[in-house]
């Protein structure tokens, strides 16, 4: 499956919040992700938790065919709560 995104989401990305999409590409693929949720506000789009520089991040992806579009992507206090327990 292809993974891609929007190029200025990517920039604001990494300007606001020092997310490489790149490295959030290769998580995926390398299937590192809690699972996958469907997004409750958006019947189009899933979430995929991942952890990212040590903190539960959740990705917001829209799967079309073989296309994954990431997003956004955001540190989240709730799925770090929740998955960081699971860990140990």
């Amino acid at each position: 499956m292809e993974i891609s995104w929007d190029p200025r989401k990517r920039e604001m990305l990494w300007n606001t919040r020092e997310i490489d999409l790149d490295e959030i590409k290769g998580l995926i693929e390398a299937g590192k992700y809690f699972e996958v949720l469907e997004n409750p506000s958006r019947p189009d789009q899933y979430l995929l938790p991942l952890e990212y520089k040590s903190y539960v991040h959740v990705v917001v992806v829209k799967i079309e065919a073989e296309q994954m579009t990431i997003k956004t992507c955001y540190p989240s206090r709730k799925a770090h709560k929740k998955y960081q327990g699971a860990k140990k």
